[in-house]
Order: structure tokens, then C-alpha cells, then sequence
């Protein structure tokens, strides 16, 4: 998979691969969590490292907002040209900017598709998200299943023992479905951790 993200944002959504990703993690996703119920057209979802959006258009219907955010410019630059009402699209390192950001807040599911696996600290990133969930918040990540020697792949271990250092309670930690890269099938991983932090360790809004 690239990292340099800004390089692949021009025919991101035209490669297959990348749609079927996204695709297979959103069919995984409203099993585990109910995304699809009524009262979730009132609910407010994070889709953290979100590339071109193409999780976020499939979430924007279901909800009643979608902040969508990434550090790549580029990446975001080609979501903002989608221009679908309910997402904002804001390119931000939420590891620099949260703690002076109004809307890194009170949200009901954040989901981060394939990106955990290349955090420089994942276990830390997944507290400081953790945070800004309301109480019964999801937590939802895919990533690539570690072979054992490939630097970017998660275990279910560790994503299992990053949701409880996190204050999040493993609802599912599994894998997903498979992609194939290059005649290799590589497996996804998925997990959904479900908020249960005190409110008082949560940021809040400004209107609070």
C-alpha cells in the first residue's frame, strides 16, 4: 500500500481494489452496528484518515453529519469537489489539532478505514479518539491482518488490547473479508470497540 497518500489521490476512486475495500468494510459495518436504524439520522460520525470519502458518501445518507479528515491535502481536496451536503471535509493531523478544534467532538461512530496500521503510535491515537466519543459511541477500524512480517499489518491481539487500554469494550474483532494486491489475497481485519469512558474525560462542545 503507498504512504505517500497525496501521490494516489488522482484515480484513488477509479482503482477497483480500492473501491471493493471500501465497499466490503461498509457491508462489514452495519452488521456490527446499526448505522442503518432511524435514529441514527441524528447521529454524528468521524471518518478519521478518509482519504477521497468513499466510506463517508456511503455513511452521508444514513446520518445527520459526516466530519471527514485527513492529512493529505490532495485526498481532501478531491472529496471537497464531491460537494455532498453533510460532509465536511478537513485536512488536519487530529494528533496537532484536537485539543483547539470545536468539532473534534460528541460523536457516535468513528470509523478509520485502513489507517491504524500505519499510526506511528496506534495505541495512543486510538485513546485520544476514544475520548471524543459520546457515551455508547462506536469505535470501527479496518486494517490489513499482520502476516507476521509486514510492518503495516494488525494483530487481534493488539487491536483487542488497544480497545481496553482505550476504555473501549471489543464488541468485534475479527477478519472481515480479503482483497487481492497483485495475485495476493490479504486478509482485513475489523474491530468495533463500544464507548464506555466516563463523560467528564470526553471534550465537549462549545455550545455546552
Amino acid at each position: 500500500m503507498p504512504e505517500n497518500w497525496d501521490d494516489h489521490a488522482t484515480g484513488w476512486d477509479q482503482d477497483e481494489r480500492v473501491r471493493f475495500y471500501a465497499e466490503q468494510a461498509f457491508a462489514s459495518l452495519i452488521k456490527h452496528v446499526p448505522v442503518q436504524d432511524d435514529g441514527w439520522q441524528n447521529k454524528r460520525v468521524l471518518d478519521f484518515g478518509c482519504g477521497t470519502g468513499l466510506l463517508s458518501e456511503k455513511l452521508a445518507p444514513l446520518v445527520r453529519e459526516v466530519i471527514a479528515v485527513d492529512v493529505s491535502e490532495p485526498m481532501i481536496g478531491i472529496l471537497r469537489r464531491k460537494g455532498i451536503d453533510n460532509v465536511t471535509p478537513i485536512c488536519a493531523d487530529i494528533d496537532k489539532v484536537h485539543s483547539s478544534a470545536p468539532w473534534f467532538c460528541e460523536f457516535d461512530l468513528i470509523v478509520a478505514s485502513s489507517v491504524c496500521g500505519f499510526l506511528p503510535n496506534y495505541e495512543a491515537t486510538v485513546g485520544l479518539l476514544s475520548k471524543a466519543l459520546r457515551d455508547g459511541g462506536y469505535f470501527t477500524q479496518w486494517d490489513w491482518l499482520s502476516s507476521g512480517d509486514d510492518r503495516d499489518g494488525m494483530t487481534l491481539e493488539r487491536v483487542s488490547d488497544a480497545f481496553r487500554t482505550a476504555n473501549l469494550k471489543p464488541v468485534q474483532v475479527e477478519t472481515a473479508f480479503s482483497v487481492i494486491f497483485d495475485g495476493e489475497t490479504m486478509p482485513v481485519l475489523m474491530g468495533v470497540g463500544f464507548a464506555t469512558q466516563p463523560t467528564s474525560e470526553r471534550p465537549s462542545s462549545s455550545n455546552d
